[in-house]
């Protein structure tokens, strides 16, 4: 946080940050000084955060998460607390917090452990990766509400939103002054007023109408299997009441098939699938033919699962056949 609290208060007009792979490979890149300032007031209007309010910074600021809950703090006039960035981070006592952000892991974490710490944010902006269903759920139960991000180090923190919880929406509504598009089947994204774009993503959208859309996964996660498409993250989703451990949907190459779909599980001991487990919640041809089953997952700083590292640990898993 002071490394960054210096670069941001230095003479640069720029700062430095790191891209995520949402459209290509992870880089560095340098973004303005101007552009975070108009983003972070943005957020501010969008969420009615008043001057003098109070925010928690509980993700990276090596992040453009973090880095932008620090500007908006610093834009809006707020008194901003520093927790540690722990997959279950712990709020401060006696403290209400008009703005938080984290990821989905520690939401998740918190409504395991300790659910009525929510009660302490008005508006938690949780993004980095997908909420599972369950997580909803428990919002939803526990009278909580929290707002689904979409965006990337690209576009400088989130362009649309979606509430989850209490009230749930299924599809995100793109902020003030961004448009979307769809060009095949990929999301692009026009902000007017960072003035930045057309930019191009990896993620797979439907278009709902000028200002909605879906999200149904990343281009680059999609398998190609005997001559059929499958979308991982889709899969995983109708998973999710069924598989109670971190889990994802991958795939392993095959002479016949050219790959083939498989669930990659972590747990220190493998577990007996069979087809008939997965038949209520995926037509069979979506099935995996295998389950890996992998010690610990590679994880980013960020806290979500790294597929790519965690699949080259395949030589020392436990593969059973799904039957």
């Amino acid at each position: 946080m002071e490394q960054f609290l210096k670069e941001w208060f230095s003479e640069e007009s720029t700062v430095s940050a790191r891209t995520s792979g949402s459209t290509g490979q992870p880089k560095e890149i340098t973004i303005k000084k101007s552009a975070m300032i108009l983003s972070a007031q943005r957020t501010l209007n969008h969420f009615k955060i008043q001057e003098g309010g109070t925010a928690f910074l509980c993700v990276s600021p090596d992040t453009i998460a973090g880095k932008m809950m620090i500007v908006r703090a610093i834009v809006g006039n707020l008194v901003l607390f520093a927790g540690d960035t722990e997959s279950t981070p712990k709020l401060p006592e006696h403290f209400f917090f008009d703005l938080c952000a984290m990821v989905p892991i520690q939401l998740m974490n918190i409504l395991k452990t300790n659910v009525g710490q929510l009660n302490k944010i008005r508006i938690n902006l949780v993004g980095g990766g997908p909420i599972s269903d369950a997580a909803v759920e428990k919002l939803k139960i526990s009278g909580n509400n929290a707002y689904h991000t979409f965006g990337m180090t690209e576009t400088i923190s989130h362009i649309a939103v979606r509430s989850v919880g209490k009230q749930t929406e299924t599809s995100y509504t793109a902020l003030s002054d961004v448009d979307i598009d769809v060009v095949d089947g990929k999301l692009v994204i026009n902000d007017k007023l960072l003035q930045s774009g057309p930019i191009l993503t990896n993620d797979l959208v439907e278009m709902i109408d000028k200002t909605h859309f879906e999200w149904k996964g990343r281009a680059d996660f999609v398998i190609l299997s005997g001559g059929k498409k499958f979308y991982t993250e889709e899969i995983e989703s109708k998973l999710q009441h069924l598989i109670d451990l971190p889990f994802f949907i991958g795939a392993v190459n095959d002479e016949t098939l050219g790959q083939r779909v498989v669930v990659y599980v972590e747990s220190n001991e493998p577990i007996s699938f069979t087809k008939l487990h997965f038949l209520p919640f995926l037509p069979l041809h979506q099935i995996p033919k295998e389950a890996l089953f992998i010690n610990a997952f590679v994880r980013t700083d960020s806290g979500k699962i790294d597929r790519l590292r965690t699949q080259a640990l395949t030589s020392s898993c436990v593969i059973e056949k799904i039957l």
